[in-house]
């Protein structure tokens, strides 16, 4: 009995977290080609929640995006569920085919989120 009770309160922990994650904003970033030698970073909310705050930071060189392309958007006010913000991308044959970056953001209820992608060309 005590061990299915401790059982039962894991298992509502989980789906707490589970649908607390799942009510949260959730950003990434890709690569998307705009005709044959064009290029753009798109940073987008995939989650359910707007995304307050939000900046960029290239972990490494940053080869491919003007800084002053980051300074204009970045920290963005807020992304909403579904947005986007594109970037300017500079590609030549010298450069990197992946990229570090680190997403920083607040959550509706001021939480600070961070998460690390890698988009590739």
């Amino acid at each position: 009995m005590d061990l299915q009770g401790k059982v039962n309160s894991l298992i509502l922990e989980k789906e707490r977290r589970e649908a607390k994650q799942a009510g949260q904003a959730d950003l990434g970033a890709s690569f998307v080609s705009i005709g044959s030698k064009k290029h753009r970073l798109k940073v987008f909310n995939k989650g359910k929640m707007p995304a307050y705050n939000v900046n960029i930071a290239f972990l490494g060189d940053n080869d491919i995006v003007p800084d002053s392309e980051v300074a204009d958007k970045f920290p963005m006010e807020h992304i909403d569920p579904g947005q986007a913000v594109e970037l300017t991308a500079f590609v030549h044959m010298q450069t990197k085919r992946k990229h570090a970056i680190r997403l920083r953001w607040s959550d509706p209820e001021g939480e600070e989120r961070e998460k690390d992608v890698y988009p590739t060309l």
